[in-house]
């Protein structure tokens, strides 16, 4: 399953700063980053010491390309 996700400049630069090589994937890069970070609940489990749920907000209104 594929989605779109909406990010600010400074976050997809970010991302692309951390490629491994110049052909790498946005979506490897990413798994990398967040796999380095914990499991999800762990990451869950640290960042919510509540019984809120997490909510991702997007910005849809932002306009990205690849170069």
């Amino acid at each position: 399953m594929s989605r779109t996700i909406t990010v600010s400049n400074d976050v997809y630069a970010a991302i692309v700063a951390r490629r491994l090589h110049k052909d790498e994937p946005e979506d490897t890069i990413l798994s990398r980053i967040l796999l380095n970070a914990g499991t999800a609940q762990e990451v869950h489990a640290h960042a919510h010491k509540d019984t809120d749920d997490a909510h991702l907000i997007l910005d849809s209104d932002m306009d990205h390309t690849s170069e």
